[in-house]
């Protein structure tokens, strides 16, 4: 079997990786993150540790849910479910690229290892049975992101704020949370694909949606506050409008995955290009 370039750029997700980001946010925020050459490419070789795990778990995904897949609008264009890649293939691609991100976590602490190793089974465990309990869903994905930015944490030295782990919870079940809200919008017809949308009640996830919301924008309120300096305050309106953006995305029914959404969605780019930009300059400056 012939596979290219593209559908392995494709079984890996790439795009998906700017989740991984987020493992850069302890040193970022720590304000080290560019202070030395050797912090900068030692928090790019995590990036690509857990992007390539993150990515063997993707694969392990769309392994356990072919079938689902074939019949979604479209999902059935990804390799697996196509066909264009055979599973034995893609099993050996997964475990091709969980080999190459242990090697790279060899050179950081076993702290890192150890997260790294969790943050796959953590991938095994939801693409097998996690992903059809309601919100137990969500609340895995959000584990995940946990594990991201504490895995930044313990590979720069840098003790990750409680209130930046609370605003990660909130805002990845919010993500989360959205996601599921837009497909049960817009699929509301057939959830064969995903038999866990049948659980979920519209009304009560939108009440969740706004608690979530609120809770996210008010937990990076508190770290504003609790770290300083006081020019970090002007920081929260990009976050504000971030948060609001994607609501409207999601009950619009434009776009619903998160990561699309960034890439996709002007507005909600430029909120956060232009919140990571002011950030940066007042952590640098």
């Amino acid at each position: 079997m012939k596979i290219s370039i593209k559908d392995l750029l494709h079984l890996l997700r790439a795009h998906h990786w700017v989740k991984n980001l987020l493992v850069l946010a302890p040193p970022f925020f720590g304000g080290v993150l560019f202070s030395e050459a050797d912090m900068f490419f030692r928090m790019v070789q995590a990036f690509l540790a857990f992007s390539l795990v993150s990515s063997a778990g993707y694969i392990v995904n769309d392994l356990f849910d072919r079938d689902t897949d074939s019949i979604h609008p479209t999902k059935r264009f990804r390799p697996i479910a196509s066909g264009r890649v055979g599973k034995g293939y893609a099993l050996l691609f997964a475990l091709l690229t969980v080999f190459i991100s242990l090697l790279i976590s060899f050179g950081f602490n076993k702290v890192f290892f150890v997260i790294l190793i969790s943050y796959f089974i953590l991938s095994l465990a939801y693409s097998s049975y996690l992903q059809y309990i309601v919100f137990v869903d969500v609340i895995s994905i959000a584990i995940g992101f946990v594990l991201r930015i504490e895995g930044g944490g313990f590979a720069s030295d840098v003790k990750v704020s409680i209130w930046l782990l609370v605003m990660t919870v909130m805002l990845s079940l919010l993500l989360a949370l959205g996601k599921r809200r837009f497909e049960l919008e817009t699929h509301s017809e057939d959830s064969n694909f995903r038999s866990v949308l049948s659980k979920y009640n519209p009304k009560y996830i939108d009440w969740v949606f706004v608690v979530l919301a609120v809770a996210a924008v008010l937990a990076y309120v508190l770290y504003s506050f609790d770290r300083g300096p006081n020019e970090f305050i002007i920081t929260i309106p990009f976050v504000c409008f971030g948060v609001i953006r994607y609501a409207y995305l999601v009950r619009t029914n434009r776009i619903g995955d998160p990561t699309e959404s960034l890439i996709n969605d002007k507005w909600l780019f430029l909120s956060v290009l232009t919140w990571l930009i002011v950030t940066s300059l007042i952590l640098n400056l």
